[in-house]
């Protein structure tokens, strides 16, 4: 079913950021490799890094540096950091189809937010070089709220600060989290196969829509 025919009006839409509006697999994967390389290890391929991408950095650190001890995490954090500040555009992009979704939103007056479980820090520098900030009343890391996707809180606290009920929000994204905490915060949740999760883990995790191109979902919203 498209929303538009739940007869709702689309009120808002919220958006997850990495493999939903910018592919930024190889700069994660650099920086991920960088920090291993710097303490010894080897690196990783790229599949394997896009594989710890989601839940945020510490847990992609956990996972990337194969060790819970937050001591080591600590260390592994600041030079991780230190590195993608650097180089966190040297190769993302924004996916096809993003801009052409931003667009329609925004000429239909539909508020819209982006809610990631990236550091609030890259999240605005990202959204500000790729030209993407002029389209969002508000950008989330997961300093924002105490809890983080999947939890509901990140989302619910999106829509308080654009003024946004949640008859007539939407959230999409690319990934089970993503899914998890859209319904959790009751919203209809759409998400594009581009991203970091398997198709199948996508279909188990049942959202409402799933398309290969975020441009598909004017049709399904507008």
């Amino acid at each position: 079913m498209r929303f538009k025919d739940a007869n709702v009006p689309l009120k808002a839409v919220l958006f997850d950021f990495d493999g939903t509006l910018i592919d930024s697999r190889k700069d994660i994967a650099a920086a991920a490799n960088a920090t291993r390389r710097h303490f010894g290890l080897s690196s990783l391929t790229e599949d394997e890094v896009e594989s710890f991408v989601g839940n945020g950095v510490q847990v992609l650190l956990e996972k990337a540096m194969e060790t819970t001890d937050p001591r080591f995490i600590q260390k592994s954090l600041v030079y991780y950091k230190d590195f993608y500040r650097e180089h966190c555009l040297d190769h993302t992009k924004v996916y096809p189809g993003v801009m052409e979704l931003l667009e329609a939103l925004r000429n239909h007056q539909v508020k819209m937010a982006v809610v990631s479980n990236k550091s609030q820090e890259f999240t605005e520098q990202i959204l500000e070089k790729l030209s993407l900030a002029s389209f969002f009343q508000a950008a989330l890391g997961p300093e924002s709220t105490v809890n983080r996707k999947p939890n509901a809180e990140p989302l619910l606290t999106a829509l308080r600060m654009i003024g946004a009920p949640t008859t007539g929000a939407v959230m999409i994204g690319d990934s089970v989290v993503d899914i998890q905490a859209g319904k959790a915060a009751g919203l209809p949740v759409g998400v594009v196969t581009q991203g970091y999760n398997s198709r199948e883990a996508l279909v188990e995790a049942q959202p409402d829509w799933m398309v290969d191109s975020l441009d598909e979902f004017i049709g399904i919203l507008l």
